[in-house]
């Protein structure tokens, strides 16, 4: 058993500190032997979890959606679901804005794009998936959200909003807030979303 937690704690020291150096020297700055060297484990330590440099991109999203957990946790639980979203969608911006660099997440987007299967870009299980429909599905439940279009069909438009403007800022290579843009696009989708 101790043996496994210790494997899982240097899994996530391999991508917490591939992150780190993603950030601070850029995704193609950064080798297989920068973040070996930095973790302190062996090449064989590396590659018993991760194929190679760009497997440690998927592992992008269970670093957001652990954010947005935390994030969700300590949100007024209380107030209007259509609210919830909003505010979740402009930490969703910010955060990335503020964590992560264009370039890094065109790395990521470009990744997704080459591959047939987008397990983790789209995974049905995500963390952030299931909270939007979460938080569609009570406010439909409470009246607050609208009910002829579907949970699944307006969750769906949620994210594809996001990644839109998420790529778009990724093209114009961070050059605008994203955090300003996509909080200003979503209050549009918010009016859609609300019962008439």
């Amino acid at each position: 058993m101790a043996g496994i937690k210790k494997g899982a704690e240097l899994r996530q020291k391999i991508i917490d500190t591939a992150w780190e150096l993603f950030y601070e020297n850029g995704y193609e700055n950064t080798t297989v032997n920068d973040i070996i060297r930095k973790v302190g484990t062996s090449k064989g330590g590396f590659y018993y979890y991760f194929k190679a440099k760009e497997d440690l991109l998927n592992s992008l999203y269970s670093v957001f959606d652990r954010e947005y957990e935390k994030f969700y946790e300590n949100m007024d639980q209380n107030q209007d679901s259509l609210m919830k979203l909003k505010q979740l969608s402009q930490y969703v911006s910010y955060f990335i804005e503020g964590n992560v660099s264009a370039e890094l997440l065109a790395a990521l987007y470009q990744s997704q794009l080459a591959k047939k299967s987008q397990d983790n870009f789209l995974n049905p299980d995500r963390y952030y998936i299931n909270l939007v429909k979460k938080i569609i599905s009570e406010g439909q439940k409470k009246g607050e959200i609208r009910t002829d279009i579907s949970v699944e069909e307006l969750a769906h438009d949620v994210l594809v909003l996001e990644r839109g403007i998420i790529m778009d800022w990724c093209v114009q290579n961070g050059s605008f807030s994203l955090g300003y843009y996509g909080s200003r696009s979503f209050d549009l989708y918010i009016e859609f979303m609300r019962v008439g």
